[in-house]
């Protein structure tokens, strides 16, 4: 009994240490654990189905993720799309259709290639009462970016080449209590059962991550710009790289380059990341850390 007890303990305690790290990187009080990424942004979605009666979800029109185009439909909502220039949400057209979302799920960095203008995001949705929901799984522990200052809600995924990548799990943050609580039924489906030991380490890893992908790839455009391709957004950070080409011989030159220097590659159009030709080079994919980048 008295070693059950101690393992129970212990176990209490790595979580906690989980979630204050959490809490830290994302500046939210209140964090939930979930079982995936996935079950983040649906318990997310539930949330803002019971808070607000708008009967659209908006998503951007590329450069999101996969379920905020299926996930709305489950909970009765519509969706609609929020016009980018090449993934960077387009203000002008958000401002038009933000009377008619219930919330709008929008990712830190656009395709994990280009970071979004959250703050200004952020005014335009709690002027009109739309929820704000942050999907930092490429931004944990960021400066700038997964700031509970700046949105209702933050989500995330602990799996496979992202920032804090355990390999499973997510989690879904706020810093008004009431409004978490509402996912409260959403919850008990999505229970995370997870090593917490892994995850500790990995989330105490994720700023030395972050930092490295940012720096790598920040070096990959110079390195591209200076052979004379087009790099999207290449003022922005990001953690992958993304480069248009105009012909399938430019498309061939663009794979070899990220065969000989070891970088797997996406084509594009591809929701995820671009609606147009082009080849995201997908550093995230990478395991680096800060240690190894200086070296």
């Amino acid at each position: 009994m008295a070693k059950k007890l101690k393992t129970e303990l212990n176990e209490t305690a790595k979580k906690e240490a989980v979630l204050k790290l959490i809490r830290e990187y994302t500046r939210n009080k209140n964090v939930k654990l979930v079982n995936r990424g996935n079950a983040a942004i649906f318990c997310a979605l539930y949330i803002a189905k019971k808070r607000n009666p708008r009967p659209f979800i908006l998503i951007p029109d590329q450069g999101g993720w996969l379920t905020y185009k299926t996930y709305p439909k489950i909970l009765g909502f519509d969706v609609r799309t929020v016009h980018t220039n090449r993934g960077i949400i387009d203000l002008m057209d958000l401002e038009r259709k933000v009377k008619s979302g219930a919330a709008f799920i929008v990712p830190s960095f656009a395709g994990y290639f280009a970071e979004q203008s959250i703050k200004y995001i952020y005014n335009i949705c709690k002027e009109n009462d739309c929820l704000l929901i942050e999907d930092a799984s490429g931004s944990i522990s960021d400066k700038e970016l997964c700031d509970g200052e700046y949105c209702d809600l933050i989500i995330g995924s602990f799996g496979k080449w992202k920032i804090a990548d355990a390999g499973y799990g997510g989690f879904i943050s706020a810093n008004d209590k009431e409004l978490l609580e509402e996912g409260k039924e959403a919850f008990t489906l999505t229970n995370y059962s997870g090593d917490l030991n892994v995850l500790l380490e990995k989330l105490k890893n994720a700023p030395g991550r972050l930092k490295a992908l940012t720096e790598l790839a920040k070096n990959v455009k110079i390195d591209l710009e200076g052979r004379g391709y087009k790099i999207v957004h290449r003022e922005l950070r990001g953690l992958n790289v993304v480069v248009r080409f105009e012909d399938e011989e430019e498309k061939e030159q663009l794979i070899n380059y990220c065969e000989e220097k070891g970088f797997e590659y996406v084509e594009c159009p591809k929701y995820i990341r671009i609606e147009e030709d082009a080849i995201s080079i997908e550093l995230k994919r990478l395991q680096l850390n800060s240690k190894k980048k200086k070296g």
